[in-house]
Formats: C-alpha cells, sequence, structure tokens
C-alpha cells in the first residue's frame, strides 16, 4: 500500500540501534542515523528494538474487488485513474504475453472488512486466522520444469480463471497479502540453482521506458509466473531508501536461464536510462558502475 501510506519506516516512531562501536541509540526520524538505517539494508548496526504505529482492523478479512486488465496500457490507466479509492493495490501480470496482449494484467485490490460485512456465523469470531496450506512442494523437482511452455500454460489459465469484474469478495488476510505461503516450499518449483528475483522502480513520466522492459521481458521468453506491478507513492528521506513516485516491478526468474545475467544488465541499463532504481535488498549480481546511478 506504498501508494497511499509510504514506505514502512514511515510507521515506526523509534527504534534502539546497536551499532559497530558498542553503543546502542535510541533514535527518531529527526535523526540522520534513523534515516541512514531506514532502508539502508543493515549497514548502519543491529536493530534491536522498535516501536511501530500500525494500523486497527475489525475483521481478518479484506473486502477484495478483481477485475482484467487486456493490456499494460490499459492496466496503467485502470491503476492511475482508481488506486487512490483503495489501501491496497497490486497487479500480477503475464510477462509471456505478446503483440496487442502484452502486459495483460489481473488486477486486484481491496481493504480491511469492517464488522457489518460478514456474516452471522463469521462475525462471532471476526478476529480468527486460519490461513490454511496445500501439501508441501517435493525436494526434488525435475530439472526444467518452469519452462516458457509449462509456464505460458499457467498464465493462460490465471488470465482466463479471473473474473472479468468483481467487487465486494471476502478473502482471508493471507489468500491476499500472501498467496504462495499457503504452498510450503514453493520455491523447490525453481528446482536446485534456485530463482533470482528482479525488481526496479521508474517515475511517473517514465512509462515507455517500463513497456519497452516488459516488451523486452516478453521477447525473452523469461518464464516467470510471479510477476507484479505497483505504484509508489513519495519517496523517503532515507539515503538508500528505494521507492519513488512512479511504478515497480518484481518478477521471479530461474537462476538457470542461459544467458540471464547479460538480459538483466540490459534491463539494468535501461532502468539507469529512465532515472530509476533497481531494488538493492533484492540484488545479487548488479555491474558496480551502475550502482550510483541505480540508487538516487
Amino acid at each position: 500500500n506504498h501508494h497511499g501510506a509510504g514506505s514502512f519506516c514511515r510507521h515506526v516512531r523509534t527504534f534502539d540501534l546497536l551499532t559497530a562501536d558498542g553503543e546502542i541509540r535510541t533514535l527518531t526520524p529527526d535523526d540522520d542515523l534513523f534515516r541512514a538505517t531506514a532502508g539502508g539494508m543493515g549497514l548502519t548496526g543491529i536493530v534491536l528494538r522498535a516501536t511501530v504505529k500500525l494500523l486497527p482492523v475489525e475483521t481478518s478479512l479484506m473486502s477484495v474487488d478483481t477485475e482484467r486488465a487486456r493490456d499494460l496500457d490499459d492496466l496503467m490507466a485502470r491503476m492511475t485513474a482508481s488506486d487512490h479509492r483503495y489501501r491496497y493495490s497490486v497487479a500480477w501480470i503475464d510477462l509471456l504475453a505478446r503483440s496487442a496482449a502484452t502486459g495483460r494484467s489481473v488486477l486486484t485490490r481491496g481493504d480491511h472488512a469492517p464488522l457489518a460485512a460478514l456474516g452471522p456465523r463469521a462475525a462471532r469470531t471476526p478476529l480468527a486466522f486460519r490461513p490454511g496450506s496445500l501439501p508441501a512442494v517435493p525436494r526434488h523437482v525435475p530439472p526444467g520444469l518452469l519452462g516458457r511452455g509449462s509456464v505460458g500454460l499457467f498464465n493462460e489459465f490465471w488470465y482466463r480463471a479471473a473474473p472479468r469484474r468483481r467487487t465486494g469478495e471476502l478473502q482471508k488476510l493471507s489468500a491476499f497479502f500472501h498467496p504462495l505461503d499457503g504452498l510450503p516450499h514453493w520455491n523447490r518449483i525453481y528446482g536446485p540453482r534456485g530463482f533470482v528475483q528482479y525488481q526496479f522502480v521508474v517515475g511517473h513520466g517514465a512509462e515507455d521506458a517500463l513497456r519497452r522492459i516488459i516488451e523486452r521481458i516478453s521477447r525473452r521468453g523469461c518464464p516467470s509466473f510471479l510477476a507484479v506491478l505497483k505504484r509508489f507513492g513519495a519517496g523517503d528521506p532515507g539515503w538508500l531508501s528505494f521507492p519513488m513516485p512512479g511504478w515497480t516491478l518484481a518478477l521471479d526468474i530461474p537462476a538457470g536461464l542461459p544467458g540471464l545475467g547479460a538480459f538483466l544488465d540490459g534491463l539494468d541499463e535501461e532502468v539507469a536510462a529512465a532515472g530509476g532504481r533497481v531494488y538493492l535488498a533484492k540484488d545479487s549480481r548488479l555491474r558496480p558502475e551502475l550502482l550510483l546511478s541505480l540508487i538516487h
């Protein structure tokens, strides 16, 4: 919900930081060291204790609106026009779709369901949390399970199975916020080499760059079944803070994909040319010479 609530550190009132000299400092948002630590990837010390402002809710359910977007332009238009009506907004995007369907998506938005939205039975235990779980992914998954063909079939099914438009559906918190947690050891699907998560942000006005990047991913045939597009609101004063007002895309890619390093290097250059940023907390392969142009 960054588009409305900002980054996590905006909701931190104070924290105790153990620094390398052994001193424990109690910091508030007015302190430079607070800003350096927020989004600072652990470079300033160890947070021992924090006071965080939370949002009170009446139920453990979400009221969710879902709709399909036919392509990337349709998706961005819908999010720009009406994201402000929702506390949470996220789009699953089909990165294998091409031509007129490039960037087709399922847009999911919602807010915490009020007590009045529950039926009599559910209203008796409105805060009950029962996430549920599927059978775990086996230890040994056949190599190449997540190829372009299999992920393409999954993406086609996921897009077609989504409603063209549905409003007010009640969903569990777990289904809305972290559906993958319902599949234990889901990371095994990627095989023994694992996966790389790539995330970047480009500002408002750089939609053409976002479009070019998504088209490059589509042409390359990156088999990513988990790709999400969201909007960021105002950035933060943190020295290494990632968010900026604009569009952020995150995708998981099998680490064994041939030529993956060189391909992602090309995406980094597109992001840098557009004045965007790569999310360093998820990065393990960014070229050092691009670092300064991709943080601020």
